[in-house]
């Protein structure tokens, strides 16, 4: 039974997390008992406490290792059609082309972190994960990453007008609104207000 729900609900190579785990009539200690048989008997494969996933096999490279990125972005910031996360500080800056400084240390911000802030070891990896200062979910997360990259702007990069082009683009894309912008801001420090004047941002909003 086990065996076919993990088929049903995951693909090889992607992460399962032991407590997203619920059958109906199953206890959690049963379902931790035929997690170790499978795990034992190589259909699972034990990444780290708690969390498994199914061998993704290669003709060329034998059976495919998780990678840490993967692990902490289902941990921290999506899975199964939820979103609890975004990625933060120079690692948002980064991915959007607004800084080409690639920390060594990923940053995240998360409603699956309890402390402020916290260093967090996946596989061989450091990530640095924040508390979210609002609960994140799929309607604001959009708002919020920019919220958080308006936060400290200036710790970017030098080429202002290539960042406020980058940050516009973005706005226009997600089509984010002023009244979105007004509902979260509070959540963010002062300096924020001060980026949406500085950039000339108030006019982009939808």
């Amino acid at each position: 039974m086990l065996s076919e729900y993990i088929k049903e609900h995951y693909e090889p190579g992607e992460p399962i997390f032991l407590h997203d785990i619920k059958i109906d009539g199953v206890s959690d200690a049963n379902i931790r008992q035929r997690i170790g048989r499978l795990t034992a008997a190589g259909e699972l494969i034990r990444y780290e406490q708690g969390v498994y996933y199914m061998p993704k096999r290669s003709r060329l490279k034998g059976t495919a290792v998780l990678a840490p990125d993967t692990v902490a972005r289902y941990k921290y910031i999506s899975r199964m059609g939820r979103i609890m996360g975004y990625y933060a500080g120079h690692t948002l800056a980064n991915k959007l082309g607004i800084s080409m400084q690639v920390p060594v240390k990923e940053e995240i911000t998360s409603n699956n972190m309890a402390a402020i802030v916290r260093e967090v070891s996946v596989g061989d990896r450091v990530y640095i994960v924040r508390k979210a200062p609002v609960e994140v979910n799929r309607d604001n997360h959009i708002v919020l990453q920019l919220l958080e990259l308006l936060k400290d702007i200036e710790e970017y990069g030098d080429d202002e007008q290539a960042a406020r082009q980058q940050i516009v683009d973005y706005i226009g894309r997600f089509q984010i609104t002023r009244e979105a912008v007004d509902q979260y801001i509070i959540y963010f420090p002062l300096k924020v207000y001060k980026s949406i004047y500085e950039m000339r941002l108030e006019n982009v909003f939808a």
